[in-house]
């Protein structure tokens, strides 16, 4: 890992969490990003707090959606992300699963 990182100069990873009936997200009402939203774990034990964007976010209307985090830094030493906490817990008519990409180290 450590060659992998002295060698690049930036990486990208891809999580996708694909929902029904469940935000992981925003908060449904202000539809701003909420409190209790998940949480990415770097692999050297540093919380994500880098910069990630968006491609889809989650509803809750009875269909399977989808939230796109696509996490890109200049710093490789960043990834991969290693841990997602604070996802919901599971209600009845509700669930989701996570797609979790490879880093491409840059």
């Amino acid at each position: 890992m450590n060659f992998l990182h002295l060698l690049s100069s930036e990486a990208v990873q891809h999580i996708v969490v694909h929902c029904l009936n469940v935000p992981v997200w925003k908060d449904e009402k202000s539809q701003q990003p909420s409190k209790n939203a998940v949480k990415f774990k770097a692999w050297n034990g540093v919380y994500a707090f880098f910069k990630f964007r968006f491609l889809w976010f989650t509803e809750t209307d009875g269909r399977w959606h989808q939230t796109h985090f696509v996490f890109h830094t200049q710093d490789p030493h960043l990834l991969p992300i290693v841990n997602v906490y604070n996802l919901p817990t599971a209600k009845s008519g509700a669930h989701y699963h996570l797609e979790v990409g490879p880093v491409c180290y840059l």
